[in-house]
């Protein structure tokens, strides 16, 4: 990895890269494999999320992206996944931040997740506070939620 990691809004043309990064970060942890391989929203982007869903590349290379939809609480962070070959190297960071700026553009007050317990470490980091939990697939989580401060 360069220091020439930069930020761009994703294409069409990128979704299929992104549901397979998706899947490769969410394997990584080596928990719940099987349910993840079976499940298709586990290897997939939607769509409808692209004008939301930005990334962080080096030259040509897909490194992370995330995803940041509005909503009624203020924004949601919907996905936020880093190629394993570059966890703990800053990536998840630059595109933590850009959500946050993100967010802050579409008018919210705070950015709201449902966290990989495997995750919410690093969000806690961020600044994200536990709020509650959350059923999912793949068993209880955490919410958390990051309160933003305008010019953050």
């Amino acid at each position: 990895m360069s220091a020439e990691v930069r930020i761009r809004s994703a294409a069409g043309a990128d979704l299929e890269a992104l549901g397979a990064l998706k899947l490769r970060a969410s394997l990584a942890w080596g928990d719940h494999a099987r349910a993840l391989k079976a499940m298709p929203d586990a290897r997939t982007v939607p769509t409808e999320h692209l004008p939301f869903v930005f990334l962080a590349v080096d030259g040509g290379r897909i490194l992370g992206f995330a995803t940041v939809l509005p909503s009624d609480a203020g924004a949601e962070l919907e996905d936020l996944f880093v190629d394993p070959a570059v966890w703990r190297r800053g990536v998840g960071r630059r595109l933590m931040d850009e959500a946050a700026r993100r967010a802050l553009a579409l008018g919210a007050s705070s950015l709201h997740l449902i966290a990989n317990p495997h995750a919410q470490g690093f969000y806690a980091a961020c600044g994200f506070e536990e709020i509650g939990e959350a059923a999912t697939e793949l068993g209880p989580a955490v919410e958390m939620e990051l309160r933003l401060a305008a010019g953050a």
